[in-house]
């Protein structure tokens, strides 16, 4: 124990809500490269580094959009439920991926320059922010090991 007092559970889900999106541009990120290198495709690294600048330019505010829209009312009404656990806010954000992945694509029909979304791809990066929101909002706990399963539980930070 440190002496100080730990955060109170508004603060770590707000933590986990501020760092929970970061994970999705650079997810997306390695599923595009990981993709172009499976069919065979060659990509230089100024190439790759470019493509992850404009995919973190584009994805990160999309990112943080969803999450205001979608993630903070299921955060926060899960927590209100008293079923705030890794078991339901990761599914919450794999649904919350797809849904944005199909407003996506909806959005795109006729553009000249289309960002590929698919369903599943959308489910993956939802779930991945979601988890990396839950891990962000256990704090030094989770970093030690023995986080609780309910951030707004007591954390001995």
């Amino acid at each position: 124990m440190t002496g100080r007092a730990s955060p109170g559970p508004e603060r770590r889900l707000s933590r986990g809500l501020m760092i929970g999106p970061l994970v999705a541009p650079p997810a997306y990120w390695l599923g595009v490269v990981g993709n172009a290198w499976i069919s065979g495709a060659r990509l230089e690294w100024f190439d790759a580094a470019r493509n992850l600048a404009v995919i973190v330019a584009y994805g990160l505010p999309v990112t943080y959009a969803v999450t205001l829209v979608w993630g903070a009312p299921v955060l926060y009404g899960l927590r209100r439920l008293g079923w705030l656990h890794a078991a339901t806010l990761i599914p919450a954000g794999a649904l919350g991926g797809t849904i944005a992945a199909r407003f996506i694509a909806m959005s795109q029909q006729g553009a000249l320059f289309k960002v590929l979304m698919p369903l599943p791809a959308g489910a993956v990066l939802g779930a991945l922010t979601a988890a990396a929101c839950w891990w962000a909002g256990q704090g030094a706990a989770a970093l030690r090991g023995d986080a609780h399963d309910r951030p707004d539980g007591p954390h001995p930070d």
